[in-house]
């Protein structure tokens, strides 16, 4: 007789594209979880938040489903497996049925990127592709026209450490409204510059998406803690300015290429389109041509 089915826990997807703050918020999720349990530690350790809050990309899991080496696996194989990743994340005992992803909400080879038989919710946390991109330069020190076409690359995979198995991101535009466009209850969309402005009122959110049972006690100390850490790493709670970094004709390109999804995420202001030295209209029309559509 087969063993019985495991008890599915759905899962909370933290989903991002890559540099957007989705390890903000894995490190928010896992303080208010710690902070309202009834005898709080006095001190959190995040240092091991790969591990509480794992990403669905990591060999491991694919070892662990498939019983090969993630680095023998094709892409076919990988895009056959994720949905079997997440069932196992569902079912075994970790932590907390939160995962971390940057992979787009679509299709893989025929295959669902994110199992929706095991899937409660998510959220989707979108920055600026102007500070995306100073942000990657500055990391990698690529060329920004480099890090402008990867991130204009549809259907783009990606291979991002040794541990790690492909995962098709596609460009800013196609990850971003993979997860927003169709503006589901379900997937709560949080703006990298709104947690730097006001994070207390941001975590209030998630918490609630979550039905967390976090305080505002809680909620306050969390965001303290987080405002405390940025700073300490240098990352002061203030915005960076992609200027510095991007050269009008840098902003003009990832403009024309993005406009539609950052219009729709406010990010498509008059000083954005002055430093670029296009007008809407244009920008739109230009970035019409990248409209999403679905890794294959």
């Amino acid at each position: 007789m087969p063993a019985p089915e495991k008890p599915i826990r759905p899962l909370y997807f933290v989903a991002s594209y890559p540099r957007s703050g989705g390890s903000w918020v894995r490190s928010v999720i896992y303080l208010l979880i710690t902070l309202s349990q009834p005898n709080p530690p006095k001190q959190v350790d995040l240092r091991n938040l790969d591990n509480i809050i794992p990403w669905d990309a990591h060999g491991l899991l694919y070892k662990a489903v498939t019983g090969r080496e993630h680095d023998q696996l094709d892409e076919l194989e990988v895009a056959a497996a994720r949905p079997k990743v997440h069932k196992l994340l569902a079912t075994e005992d970790f932590a907390i049925p939160v995962i971390r992803t940057h992979a787009i909400r679509g299709t893989f080879h025929g295959h669902q990127t994110i199992n929706p038989a095991v899937t409660g919710g998510a959220t989707y946390v979108v920055r600026n592709p102007l500070d995306v991109a100073a942000t990657l330069v500055a990391e990698t020190g690529a060329a920004p026209l480099k890090i402008i076409e990867l991130m204009m690359t549809s259907d783009r995979r990606v291979r991002p450490a040794g541990f790690a198995v492909t995962e098709p991101q596609g460009s800013w535009t196609q990850n971003v409204a993979s997860w927003t466009a169709a503006g589901q209850k379900e997937i709560l969309v949080l703006r990298f510059e709104d947690m730097v402005d006001n994070p207390t009122r941001e975590f209030r959110k998630l918490a609630k998406h979550m039905a967390l049972p976090a305080s505002d006690a809680v909620i306050d100390k969390a965001a303290g803690l987080m405002v405390a850490a940025r700073k300490e790493e240098g990352r002061e709670n203030k915005r960076p300015d992609y200027r510095e970094t991007l050269q009008p004709a840098h902003a003009r390109a990832i403009i024309e290429g993005h406009a539609i999804e950052m219009d729709r995420h406010g990010y498509l202001t008059e000083r954005v389109l002055q430093y670029a030295g296009i007008d809407r209209e244009a920008a739109l029309k230009v970035a019409a041509k990248y409209a999403p559509g679905k890794v294959s």
